[in-house]
């Protein structure tokens, strides 16, 4: 069987990792194909260095643009490679702009299209993930939900239940693997692990002064890598002298995969507006505190282990802060770690 995975983004990288080891593990023909979603070295090709994923076979190089000039150059793209490799099936990830164009593309081409982490739902119509996501499973002929709510909403909207196959988050395969082969320790070691980037909180004057003030309010110990876009909105907005110098915040340069996770391994909670850094850090045991009122797996809010801390009030963040301990029991909501195996066995089965 020969497959094309399509990645391009940090979340599909992470997924890629245990993927691309069942795919050897198989003798499966995998061809990895880089969409340049993400262009930045740090977001892109140490993933590949740090967790040894190969090399794509195929890597896009895009200038940034707007949406729909980035996600047509993808598209095309993408379509000169399905032509020339002709896989029998066709791999994506998720919600991004690369998951899209790389559905639409096989689909136009009838070549068959697989959807890791279909299904899942915000309610938001307009949500650019949520429009990603539905196309993408519209035109898919396999999906995988890797959570009982997004299979739940994959039968209410009627797709056939012999191509929808619920067998938990791959992501949870590859941070098992990586907390076991880097021997990483889960502890609690006195401080708060914070990550902010999405255009909702960055580009907000508003909102994100009111993260600003509540981490440097908290008084806690918080550290926080920057990311880029934050960082030159925050000097935009004369935030990033103010929590530079606060004393209690720990001001940092972006760090790499590895390093993200061993920070948040020994976190005392996690506060972050990423829907893949929530997970993580509730697989990693952690409290989880959002900094943005969209809800992708209801059950991590609904035992208690996250709760929302909208940025549209400080108050709610500094009370996360200071308050949000859950002691009741944190139900595994994400499988058994062996999800890309499942997979990969149905693939073969379909496609092999």
């Amino acid at each position: 069987m020969k497959l094309l995975s399509v990645v391009g983004t940090r979340p599909n990288f992470i997924k890629e990792y245990s993927f691309s080891k069942t795919c050897e593990e198989n003798d499966i023909d995998e061809i990895i194909v880089h969409t340049g979603q993400h262009y930045d070295y740090q977001m892109s090709q140490l993933f590949f260095k740090e967790l040894e994923i190969p090399k794509p076979h195929y890597i896009n190089e895009i200038l940034k643009g707007r949406i729909g000039y980035e996600t047509a150059t993808m598209l095309s793209f993408i379509e000169e490679v399905l032509i020339e490799e002709r896989p029998d099936v066709t791999l994506v990830y998720g919600d991004v702009n690369s998951t899209l164009a790389a559905a639409i593309a096989s689909a136009k081409l009838r070549i068959p299209v697989a959807h890791i982490e279909a299904g899942l739902r915000s309610g938001y119509r307009h949500n650019p993930e949520e429009i990603n996501r539905k196309v993408a499973d519209a035109v898919s002929d396999v999906l995988f939900p890797h959570i009982q709510e997004a299979y739940d909403s994959l039968m209410h909207e009627g797709y056939e239940k012999n191509d929808v196959y619920l067998f938990g988050d791959i992501m949870k395969d590859s941070l098992d693997r990586i907390v076991s082969e880097f021997d990483i320790k889960i502890s609690r070691n006195g401080y708060i692990y914070a990550t902010v980037h999405r255009e909702e909180n960055a580009d907000s004057p508003e909102r994100l002064k009111n993260i600003v003030d509540a981490f440097i309010e908290s008084g806690m110990n918080i550290k926080f890598p920057v990311h880029p876009r934050t960082k030159n909105k925050m000097m935009e907005f004369e935030l990033y002298d103010r929590i530079a110098n606060s004393g209690n915040v720990e001001i940092m340069e972006p760090v790499g995969y590895l390093e993200n996770i061993r920070l948040m391994a020994g976190a005392d909670k996690v506060i972050t507006d990423s829907g893949g850094v929530r997970r993580e850090a509730y697989m990693l045991e952690k409290p989880v505190i959002s900094l943005i009122n969209i809800i992708w797996v209801p059950s991590m809010l609904a035992c208690g282990w996250k709760t929302i801390a909208d940025a549209s009030e400080k108050n709610n963040i500094l009370d996360a802060i200071r308050n949000h301990d859950p002691k009741g029991e944190r139900p595994e909501l994400f499988g058994d770690g062996k999800t890309s195996e499942k997979i990969v066995k149905v693939l073969l089965e379909r496609y092999g």
